[in-house]
């Protein structure tokens, strides 16, 4: 089974992350807080109360732009 979306425009405005890029943070982050180095952060949260795969803005809803990549060996 491969799923999938018809357009460009419905992946950027869908949560089904499917073949998605996760992130700046992957699965659930509880509250959307956080410490890190003994600074405590606050993220935007969209899974009811907890951070979910990076958010309202996470990288699923960027466009990426592929570039070929090859190497001689």
């Amino acid at each position: 089974i491969v799923l999938g979306l018809d357009n460009l425009a419905d992946y950027t405005n869908a949560t089904t992350y499917f073949g998605a890029i996760i992130g700046r943070f992957g699965n659930r982050i509880a509250n959307g807080k956080f410490s890190l180095n003994g600074t405590d952060y606050q993220l935007a949260t969209n899974d009811g109360d907890n951070h979910l795969h990076g958010g309202v803005q996470g990288f699923d809803k960027k466009v990426w732009t592929m570039v070929p990549f090859s190497t001689e060996n």
